[in-house]
């Protein structure tokens, strides 16, 4: 590690001694020259899945050296050198492939771990849709893309496309009334997080309502009481015969009716992951919505 970390300094040195020279070289007599821009990063490590996403939606997939265990998506990256845990990496194999950037989520001990070695650390985490947009500006100004802006504004376009074609899909009918599973443990996603944003852009009512945190931990009888009209189940942890047999469960209107939408694990990783995917986690929300009564068919494209 020592060698690893010792070289991607010299190698960061050269780089500054290079800019001083030019400077020097201007002469006492002539105006000193703009300071030389950094590069832009070209060894980038992702120490989470939402900015792993993001750094190959803005177009710099190619530059990404290691990722952390739980990235999987675009497939490309499965190939890449794994480094742990979120939360958790391997310091050393990150330092070993000489980073030029590293993102992190809100990880305070990593952070301070990694800087102290002299790597470059941007935290990119995010809870809201507001968040996902600064994470994506975060990224694209670290990596000198200039690409964030453009995406952002397609992905509020398309947004309001899906939210729009699923209102006017329930015609006269109250918002169903929704429960979003992320855990087994009865973690919701709350209407403050991003999940929550997109289930109230649909024109859907979050039982979780209320919480203090953006994913509150619900009690089996606190959605007993709620009755969902839906329970969008985000993980596979549980079958319908488990989430039948909870207290009180069996008398669930979702569950009496057929009205639970369960997701396949890439589906999961779309949904429940903050980062440039947003219009597909919207389009997977819109699709359970479509489940309930009352729905009504999108016209077909001509």
């Amino acid at each position: 590690m020592g060698h690893a970390l010792m070289a991607w300094r010299w190698r960061q040195a050269a780089v500054a001694a290079m800019a001083a020279s030019v400077v020097l070289h201007a002469g006492a007599q002539t105006p000193a020259a703009a300071p030389v821009p950094a590069p832009a990063p070209q060894r980038i490590v992702s120490l989470l899945p939402s900015a792993t996403e993001a750094v190959c939606a803005l177009g710099a997939c190619e530059r990404l050296v290691g990722v952390d265990d739980f990235s999987l998506d675009p497939p490309p990256v499965q190939a890449l050198p794994r480094l742990g845990r979120t939360w958790e990496p391997s310091i050393e194999a990150v330092v070993h492939l000489r980073p030029d950037v590293v993102f992190t989520g809100r990880t305070p001990p990593v952070q301070q771990r990694l800087q102290a070695l002299g790597l470059h650390v941007v935290e990119v985490d995010a809870l809201t849709i507001a968040d996902v947009e600064s994470a994506l500006r975060k990224i694209d100004k670290a990596l000198q893309l200039h690409k964030a802006e453009i995406a952002i504004k397609n992905m509020r376009q398309e947004l309001q496309e899906i939210a729009s074609t699923a209102q006017a899909q329930r015609p006269g009918l109250p918002p169903p009334r929704v429960y979003i599973e992320v855990d087994n443990a009865l973690y919701a996603a709350g209407p403050d997080s991003f999940m929550g944003e997109l289930l109230s852009h649909l024109g859907a009512e979050n039982i979780a309502a209320g919480s203090s945190t953006p994913f509150p931990q619900l009690t089996p009888e606190y959605v007993v009481r709620a009755d969902p009209d839906l329970i969008i189940q985000s993980h596979t942890a549980a079958s319908l015969y488990a989430l039948a047999q909870r207290p009180g469960w069996g008398r669930l209107r979702a569950l009496r009716l057929g009205q639970v939408c369960q997701l396949s694990a890439p589906e999961s990783r779309t949904l429940t992951r903050p980062g440039p995917r947003l219009v597909e986690a919207a389009r997977i929300l819109a699709r359970c919505l479509s489940q309930l009564p009352g729905h009504t068919p999108a016209p077909a494209a001509p």
